[in-house]
């Protein structure tokens, strides 16, 4: 059972991975202090609602496995 759940563990990883490199990076510093600041009022479309929802599933799971794993261990 513990080969099992690290072999999801390790897919699960890979899909994280795959997830959220391909994801564009937001700026974290407001327009005051010269960044372009966050949009926050605009809902992602696309290819962005999907790897954002990939990306919280896969971690969901990554870490309710995570969990597994230390109890059967």
């Amino acid at each position: 059972m513990f080969n099992v759940l690290m072999g999801v563990q390790v897919v699960l990883s890979i899909i994280l991975v795959a997830s959220i490199l391909p994801q564009d990076t937001k700026s974290a510093v407001p327009t005051e202090f010269g960044g372009e600041g966050t949009q926050s009022y605009f809902k992602p479309k696309g290819k962005e609602a999907f790897l954002a929802r990939v990306t919280k599933i896969s971690a969901v799971l990554f870490f309710l496995n995570a969990m597994a794993i230390l109890l059967v261990k």
